[in-house]
């Protein structure tokens, strides 16, 4: 080790043989120095340098004058100061500054030099100036080393949270094709709904029309005689009543029969109408037309105004046309008639043979 005074502070260091001349800072002033070289002691292994010596300002000292070999090799040596900072890994900072202090004293008391009493004059000063300092402790430290110490850790901390982000990360390429395929998906979505909406709207639009849409119901009454088998009935009576819509009160007979001018203001042929049916009578070619809503069932029922019946009507045809007319016999009057079920979706043209 060598040992050696600060000449800032005079505060004792002890540093390692192999930081013999190598610049440092002093922990108690944080003064750059350069270490003095070692040199051996006589009575010890430990390695000394030559005393330097710092005064105060105001203060100058005379050059000591001696003879003595030990002291001329411990002469004063001036430390320049440098602004490198130190790569000094330890500094043992001594409390017996003072000690050391006193036995350089003590040496230079005994001198026989003349100028000796100016020399203990220059150690009570710097005795003195070095008591008002503040003691440093004797932590080895080393800035440098430290401060590398804390910027590796740093680094190894943004080096380990770029891995973790290259982990978690995506590439834009990535989420280019992912933009592009919600897109590609979002107008296939969009364009198969328009489609299949304009179908089920036309849809619904048919099965409307099949319920409010009025169509045609036209036909043509015939019948057989023995000089002409299309003989036309004129004056024929044609109803359409509807199966799902019964009257609440049966209609009436009195002005309802074959061969005879339909009345248009008769309450029976207003209630008909209302219901959804339609009565009318053939014309001179024997032809009618009548409108009425599709999507239903009706009951058609063509009384001939020309040919009578060859026999009585059936029990099951006057109970189906008694669930409409009080009378249905009366309605019949003894003429050949037509009585049958009739579905309707779109127009119709009939014939009606009374054969």
């Amino acid at each position: 080790m060598i040992k050696f005074n600060c000449p800032h502070c005079q505060q004792s260091l002890r540093v390692p043989v192999s930081r013999a001349d190598t610049e440092a800072t002093c922990p108690g002033c944080h003064a750059q120095l350069r270490v003095p070289p070692a040199v051996a002691a006589e009575d010890s292994g430990v390695l000394t340098a030559p005393p330097v010596v710092s005064h105060p300002r105001g203060i100058t000292a005379p050059p000591v004058v001696t003879e003595d070999p030990t002291l001329v090799d411990l002469s004063v040596m001036e430390i320049p100061e440098s602004g490198l900072e130190s790569d000094l890994n330890s500094l043992d900072v001594l409390a017996d500054a003072e000690g050391k202090m006193a036995s350089i004293h003590e040496e230079v008391k005994d001198d026989s030099s003349p100028f000796s009493k100016e020399n203990d004059a220059v150690s009570n000063n710097l005795l003195e100036d070095r008591r008002r300092r503040v003691e440093v402790s004797s932590k080895v430290f080393d800035d440098l080393a430290d401060r590398v110490s804390k910027e590796t850790a740093a680094d190894s901390k943004i080096l380990s949270n770029r891995r973790a982000h290259g982990q978690l990360g995506v590439s834009r390429s990535n989420l280019y094709m992912f933009a592009a395929l919600i897109l590609f998906v979002a107008i296939t979505s969009f364009w198969l709904g328009t489609m299949m909406s304009l179908g089920s709207k036309s849809q619904v639009e048919t099965e409307i029309a099949g319920v409010d849409d009025y169509v045609n119901f036209e036909g043509r009454v015939t019948f057989r005689t023995d000089n002409d088998p299309e003989a036309i009935d004129e004056m024929a009576l044609v109803m359409l009543l509807p199966e799902d819509s019964l009257p609440s009160e049966k209609f009436v007979e009195n002005g309802i029969a074959a061969g005879v001018p339909l009345d248009e203001s008769l309450p029976s042929v207003l209630e008909i109408r209302r219901l959804g049916g339609d009565i009318t009578m053939a014309g001179v070619e024997g032809q009618f037309a009548m409108k009425i809503a599709s999507g239903h069932r009706y009951y058609l029922l063509v009384v001939s105004a020309l040919k009578p019946a060859e026999k009585e009507p059936g029990d099951q045809e006057l109970e189906e046309l008694g669930r409409y007319f009080g009378s249905p016999a009366r309605l019949l009057d003894g003429k050949f008639y037509r009585w049958s079920l009739e579905v309707v979706n779109t127009n119709r043209d009939v014939r009606v043979y009374h054969r």
